[in-house]
């Protein structure tokens, strides 16, 4: 069997940054970065919530599942990503204001 290289680290032993990203379509990249475009709404609670969604896309695009059931799965995800920024907001937003 022959063994694939790992794509983690670099030909000098350091982590790759990008490694999660590399070997994906494009359209597996786009629906994968959606979801971090809550950083600029919502800020740390945007970012946390839209970090959290995408790499719960980024496991969703490995998986081998069908292209069907991947991009609903993950036009899923990042819709639930914007839910939950909206509720969480929301919730926020009801215990400042009083």
């Amino acid at each position: 069997m022959k063994k694939l290289p790992d794509l983690s680290k670099d030909p000098l032993g350091k982590p790759d940054p990008w490694a999660k990203f590399r070997g994906l379509t494009w359209w597996q990249l786009v629906l994968s970065v959606a979801p971090i475009l809550l950083v600029p709404l919502g800020g740390v609670i945007g970012g946390t919530i839209g970090g959290a969604g995408l790499f719960v896309n980024l496991a969703l695009a490995r998986k081998p599942f069908g292209t069907p059931v991947k991009v609903l799965a993950m036009l899923g995800v990042t819709l639930g990503a914007y839910l939950g920024y909206v509720i969480v907001a929301g919730v926020i937003y009801i215990l400042v204001k009083g």
